[in-house]
């Protein structure tokens, strides 16, 4: 746990359906007399989301540009602490986060820190989630799938370090303005440091449910072609994306005797066809010279 006060930032867009319950439980996680400031980057909101923002106490200015690449930047122009940390309009923040995540910045080399956020439904991809991210932790630090895992919603920076490696990646192309924390990762481990994830800290995502979380694996698979120059890891061919789906049915039975998840037996299954389908979709959109939605 650090000593000395953290500046807090978030971006937000529209967020008032979520942002009470998130801002309320960042109070009761992190100790009022350790936070500096409260930073919130509005993109263009055109709900309650700022004078929520304001009536719990954070100052809210307007995004340099559009999209989280440009709310994280103009977020860390405001930072005046030697640590920030930086959370999401619709994470509920473990409540063990404060006293386990920001105290990995004092070993050697780490740059970053975080926990894991999980979505709140459907329980058996929350299920799934926490079987992968638990068994292959070592795998995903020291492997070309370094990035897999770590996110911007729940985590700590040494301030000048995110400053000297150039500030959160900045994007020309509007698709990937979402892909921030995977090539933060990359930056961040090309420059010789380590982003250090507490698997054991569960922040809460709050999803709308299974259809939800489909096209998210979609919008994955579409942008991984984009993504690649920026990665340049081994992690993902269009190869494994067509094996994880001929192979789904017999893995996804096997999962869901193992965790005792029976919805995993077709949702498995709609995961690796909704990552492949949104593959194709992007490779098609990138032969086009469209820019994917």
């Amino acid at each position: 746990m650090t000593t000395d006060k953290v500046d807090l930032v978030m971006w937000i867009k529209n967020g008032a359906k979520t942002l009470p319950f998130v801002l309320r439980q960042i109070q009761c996680v992190i100790p009022k007399d350790a936070v500096k400031r409260k930073i919130i980057i509005d993109d263009d909101s055109f709900d309650d989301s700022k004078l929520i923002a304001s009536r719990f106490g954070w100052s809210v200015y307007p995004n340099d540009g559009k999209g989280i690449s440009d709310g994280a930047n103009s977020a860390l122009e405001y930072v005046e602490s030697e640590r920030f940390v930086s959370l999401e309009q619709d994470i509920l923040l473990s409540p063990q986060w404060w006293f386990n995540v920001p105290r990995m910045l004092n070993e050697k080399d780490i740059a970053i820190a975080s926990g894991i956020r999980f979505p709140n439904k459907p329980l058996a991809l929350r299920n799934l989630l926490e079987y992968n991210l638990e068994k292959y932790p070592k795998i995903m630090e020291d492997s070309d799938a370094f990035h897999y895992g770590k996110t911007l919603d729940n985590t700590i920076y040494q301030t000048e370090i995110i400053k000297k490696i150039g500030g959160f990646p900045k994007f020309k192309r509007k698709e990937l303005h979402a892909c921030v924390d995977n090539v933060l990762a990359k930056r961040v481990f090309d420059a010789g440091f380590k982003w250090k994830i507490n698997y054991s800290v569960k922040s809460l995502h709050i999803r709308k449910g299974l259809l939800d979380e489909l096209r998210h694996f979609y919008w994955y698979g579409s942008l991984h072609a984009t993504l690649e120059p920026y990665i340049k890891g081994k992690h993902a061919s269009a190869k494994g994306f067509l094996k994880g789906l001929l192979f789904s049915p017999k893995n996804g039975m096997a999962l869901a005797l193992k965790l005792d998840s029976p919805q995993l037996i077709y949702i498995y299954p709609l995961i690796h066809l909704a990552l492949y389908r949104g593959l194709v979709s992007g490779r098609k959109s990138m032969c086009a010279g469209v820019d994917i939605v």
